[in-house]
């Protein structure tokens, strides 16, 4: 389907008069609807299948160390991987993937955002330098998380 096709199509969905639910309900919806299409079509490529026994944040943390442990990572990929809307965009994460670790504050000060911890305990090395990996990681990451990752040849 190409672009016009799909708006048509949306912009008629979203007029369309369905009891109980709000447009921005329709709206939630159809993006759920998008994101497990999204799944079921990256399913037979082994995309999914060859982590699908794994939980997402499991995976992050085995896979990433492992990235790590082979240097694969660029100095570039280290720095774009620090920025909140690369993140968000790469891996729909509401926090930047990476944090680095400041000697001058309390380690446990920094794993937070707003008073909540955001990112894991252990840190990780990276070039010499040590940062903070974010934690919060939900099963609707985890395919994007996987197409990233593909990049590397994992």
């Amino acid at each position: 389907m190409d672009k016009l096709s799909f708006k048509t199509k949306f912009i008629e969905l979203i007029k369309a008069n369905v009891d109980g639910l709000s447009q921005e309900s329709k709206i939630k919806y159809m993006k759920k609807w998008l994101r497990e299409n999204e799944q079921k079509q990256q399913s037979p490529t082994g995309v999914i299948d060859k982590h699908a026994g794994l939980k997402v944040g499991i995976l992050v943390n085995t896979t990433f160390k492992n990235l790590v442990a082979s240097q694969a990572l660029s100095d570039e990929m280290v720095t774009k991987l620090q920025d909140e809307r690369y993140s968000k965009y790469t891996f729909d994460i509401n926090y930047p993937f990476l944090k680095k670790i400041d000697w001058r504050t309390s380690l446990s000060e920094q794993r937070k955002v707003n008073g909540y911890n955001r990112y894991w305990k252990d840190d990780i090395i990276i070039n010499g330098e040590r940062y903070f990996v974010c934690s919060e990681w939900y099963e609707r990451n985890k395919p994007k998380y996987i197409k990233w990752l593909n990049n590397f040849g994992d």
